[in-house]
């Protein structure tokens, strides 16, 4: 038998040019979309187990975004950072997402949202963004799974234009941080950078309509996570801020009794953390290393008049 193989028959390759919310996104790594089918094992009492049936689907994707400091709005979308515990996410009309290569293969998600902010790395020469945003795709408005480009559409030959690379924008210089004015945390170094991680989380299960799936995610929380082996508080100020013995210590302390923002900057940028607690320190004995361990700040929901504030804020 012979084998052969048009190479014009060849799927083309390339990277992706991300367009959402009129602006354009870029990555540092590759992009996979997955069209991953959700089944449902049907079993019988003679046979055992018979088929699968097709239940609701979302797309759900990571983009590991390129280090630009801008677009700020997209890539922390208040409804996550100020969100309302309960609330609906995806609102009444599609949010479209385009992904072209240059060769002209494009795929267009109908209905997208942001559900996961990227994790940072806040640490000079390291590209800002550490893991990946992820989104989700749901089903158009108004549509049925068994109606064609319900969820996508996948056309080749698209024309492809270049988009804006701004690249004035790029992070990766040394980040300070202030906790406060708490003396010893006015101006906080680093060893290796600072670590964010936005823990956002949603409902179980998600908002359901049988014969169609999911139509919308409702938001939990987000309670932001900085880490980072500081350099500047001696071991006495390590040890009032962490409150592991003292005053603000006793079981069942409420640990926002003890908060205060932290700040975090490039001297360009910031990322304020509106109410955050120390929850962890450590005293580290060894030759070649610094004394003073992994130190983690937790995010707290703080209020006003008794209405929620943003649990954090970017600019």
């Amino acid at each position: 038998m012979s084998i052969s193989i048009d190479r014009a028959n060849l799927p083309g390759s390339g990277a992706p040019k991300i367009t959402y919310k009129s602006v354009t996104l870029w990555t540092r790594a590759d992009l996979m979309i997955p069209l991953k089918q959700n089944l449902k094992q049907q079993v019988s009492s003679m046979y055992g187990p018979v088929t699968y049936t097709r239940e609701g689907r979302a797309i759900e994707f990571e983009i590991p975004i390129y280090g630009f400091w801008n677009a700020l709005a997209v890539l922390f979308p208040s409804y996550l950072l100020a969100g309302i515990h309960g609330a609906r996410i995806f609102g009444s009309s599609d949010t479209p997402m385009t992904i072209v290569a240059r060769n002209g293969d494009q795929i267009v998600l109908n209905n997208v949202q942001l559900v996961a902010v990227s994790n940072l790395k806040l640490k000079a020469n390291e590209q800002i963004f550490s893991g990946n945003a992820k989104f989700v795709a749901l089903i158009g408005n108004n549509l049925s799974p068994a109606t064609a480009n319900s969820y996508y559409t996948i056309t080749t030959n698209a024309v492809y234009a270049e988009g804006d690379f701004p690249q004035a924008n790029f992070k990766s210089l040394a980040w300070t941080g202030a906790w406060g004015s708490r003396t010893g945390f006015t101006s906080i170094l680093t060893q290796d950078g600072w670590d964010v991680d936005w823990q956002i989380k949603f409902m179980s299960p998600d908002d359901l309509v049988d014969g169609i799936g999911p139509v919308d995610k409702f938001f939990d929380s987000c309670q932001p996570k900085v880490s980072a082996i500081v350099v500047g508080p001696t071991l006495a100020e390590l040890d009032a801020g962490v409150d592991f013995q003292g005053t603000n210590a006793a079981v069942g302390a409420d640990i926002a009794g003890d908060s205060d923002s932290l700040i975090l900057t490039d001297g360009t940028s910031t990322i304020t953390i509106a109410k955050a607690s120390m929850v962890e320190t450590g005293i580290v004995f060894a030759p070649g290393k610094k004394r003073i361990a992994k130190t983690t700040w937790q995010g707290t929901l703080g209020f006003t008049t008794g209405a929620p504030n943003a649990m954090a804020s970017v600019a």
